[in-house]
């Protein structure tokens, strides 16, 4: 931090209505809107679909407000209980299926499907499951290559005894939501689609152990691994940088932390030292490029105007703090997995490059505040708001916090190594669904995606589906099933064929075997209850709303400064300011009030005086 961009300022009936009416209501209305409304970050942070760094960028404030909505409107996710229950009592269920539709509407024009790919749980300690759990996964076909696959996973589901869950595990969940917003805005503008498939998931049951996730891989896309570029996981954010604790200047700042899979084996990742050489090459390669995203992220977040942050004083002035600069950059602490305990895990075992990002996860380590309450009923949106800023509305520190790691991704995707776009080539886009376990002797069943050809009328839409197995076999439809007799490397393709004669060519090394990989749950042995003891060691904050904070650049926190209004009597003028303004709108109130009765008092002396003249 550079002393000289430090910057100090202090605190801020069935009849028509007549006129009279009118303008009192428009006054009330006026009166409402003044006392409720709250900032929030900069319009132009709404306007970023596109950005002159030339990659896909998000909208914080709509990850905010989809954080927000889901973590009150969804209590309670226990995976494997909801039996079809309100949202208020077990809002699993309906969690998912908004979700699902909000990531649909996102994506409208790339092709989305959704699939719920059920599994069975067994349910917190004493309280068996009564339902399966499910995944979640809403996959775009790739332009250029799709049959490779890029995952962003977070989990949905909560403890046993949870609220909002909005930190662990809202907040993943809603950057999800607006890396997909901002992707989708910046290929349509740009007239692109990704050039590898594209895979959302939502995966279930990781509080009880993982179980989404290794399901995934043991199961659902046990013969798809090799074909998995990488897996970015978002996890609990927002309790990061910009953040600090009630947003007080002098506390120090919360870091981002981005968990790499280790290029050397460790005791929670034991076979790193054996992987092959492409899966070496993968993960060095992320390693590079996360390194290389840190700083052109900042750089657009600074050249966007995200450049000073208000934090708050001794006294609880305004104190303006520089963010995104270059010596802030050791706050996004790249390092490698150590932690597990996360969707990445079944991934990185099985030789996946995977990238976790995560904020605070102290609770349960630490003897001194602040240690954010994650696994908690405390975990609410308003908690959230009070350690970024001290107040329970919304917090600017917190909105950033959101932004950054989904900034990181929607970066990372854009890297052709990675994700990558290109344009459209006239063909059909499709993709091959989530090839399960292929072996020898049982029937694989193999789908297509729905094939699309973007501009096509009804009439073109029709489309053939055509498979050939690599061992002397085919079949036609979009929806088949084959045994292989014998256990070896099959080329497998899909040949997608449109009414106007265009075809896409979709081709995959399937490996066939008598004994498929299976990656052992290391968290399967642990039958919890799902209530974790709370930390008595530290004490959370109780918030006090009066507090707010702003982002905005260099030269306008400057100007704020150098304003009267800068000086420490700001304060006390600003209360006398807003008390004499609320006495002269009451006064105009009853003004308009007595102007209004006695208005009705002569509209009924007049429309009496024509009776008094007939008699």
């Amino acid at each position: 931090m550079q002393p000289a961009d430090r910057v100090r300022s202090s605190p801020t009936t069935a009849r028509k209505a007549s006129p009279a009416q009118e303008l009192l209501l428009s006054l009330l209305l006026l009166c409402l809107l003044w006392s409720g409304s709250r900032q929030s970050l900069p319009l132009r942070a709404a306007e970023r679909g596109t950005s002159t760094a030339g990659f896909p960028t998000v909208d914080g404030n709509y990850i905010y407000q989809q954080l927000f909505y889901m973590a009150t409107h969804f209590l309670r996710r226990e995976a494997g209980y909801d039996q079809h229950l309100p949202p208020t009592v077990n809002g699993h269920d309906e969690f998912a299926a908004y979700w699902s539709r909000e990531m649909l509407r996102n994506l409208a024009g790339f092709d989305p499907e959704v699939e719920r790919d059920a599994f069975p749980v067994r349910g917190w300690l004493g309280r068996p499951a009564v339902v399966p759990a499910f995944n979640v996964e809403v996959s775009i076909p790739g332009i250029a290559h799709p049959e490779q696959i890029v995952i962003i996973g977070c989990h949905y589901d909560a403890m046993a005894f949870s609220t909002q869950s909005a930190y662990d595990d809202a907040s993943g969940c809603a950057i999800e939501l607006g890396i997909a917003r901002g992707l989708a805005s910046y290929w349509r503008e740009h007239q692109l689609y990704p050039a590898r498939t594209l895979r959302f998931i939502l995966f279930d049951a990781e509080e009880q152990g993982l179980y989404g996730s290794f399901h995934a891989v043991n199961e659902s896309m046990n013969s798809d691994l090799s074909n998995i570029i990488a897996m970015l996981n978002e996890e609990q954010s927002g309790i990061a940088y910009p953040v600090r604790y009630l947003g007080q200047a002098t506390n120090l700042l919360f870091p981002l932390y981005v968990d790499l899979s280790p290029l050397t084996s460790s005791r929670l990742y034991p076979q790193q030292n054996a992987l092959a050489p492409e899966q070496r090459q993968r993960l060095r390669q992320l390693r590079d490029l996360m390194n290389q995203a840190v700083p052109a992220v900042f750089a657009e977040l600074y050249e966007e105007g995200y450049q000073m942050l208000s934090y708050h004083g001794q006294h609880q002035q305004d104190i303006f703090e520089p963010i995104f600069t270059p010596d802030q950059q050791r706050e996004v602490i790249r390092e490698d997995d150590r932690l597990g305990s996360s969707d990445q895990v079944p991934f990185t075992l099985a030789g996946i490059a995977c990238a976790t990002l995560v904020g605070n996860s102290s609770y349960y380590s630490t003897a001194t505040t602040p240690g954010y309450p994650f696994d908690q009923p405390e975990d609410t949106i308003q908690l959230m708001n009070t350690f970024a800023d001290g107040s329970s509305q919304q917090s600017q520190a917190l909105t950033l916090a959101l932004t950054l790691p989904a900034m990181l991704t929607t970066w990372l995707l854009n890297q052709p190594a990675i994700l990558g776009s290109a344009p459209f080539d006239g063909r059909p886009l499709a993709a091959i669904d989530n090839l399960g376990r292929a072996i020898t002797g049982h029937p694989l069943v193999l789908e297509a995606q729905t094939a699309q050809l973007p501009a096509a009328t009804s009439s073109e839409e029709g489309f053939s589906y055509r498979w050939d197995f690599g061992d002397g076999a085919s079949a036609q439809g979009q929806r088949v099933s084959h045994v292989y007799s014998r256990a070896g490397a099959y080329q497998l393709r899909l040949t997608v064929i449109a009414a106007n004669g265009a075809q896409r060519l979709i081709s995959k090394t399937l490996i066939v075997r008598s004994q498929p990989p299976n990656y052992p749950n290391p968290y399967a042995r642990f039958l919890d209850n799902g209530r974790p003891p709370a930390n008595p060691a530290l004490v959370l904050p109780k918030p006090n709303d009066r507090l707010s904070d702003r982002v905005t650049t260099l030269a306008q926190a400057k100007a704020i400064a150098e304003t009267p209004s800068a000086s420490s009597a700001q304060p006390i003028l600003l209360a006398l300011g807003m008390a004499v303004g609320l006495v002269l709108l009451f006064v105009i109130l009853i003004g308009v009030l007595v102007f209004i009765t006695r208005s009705q008092g002569n509209d009924r002396q007049n429309a009496g005086a024509p009776h008094q003249g007939e008699h």
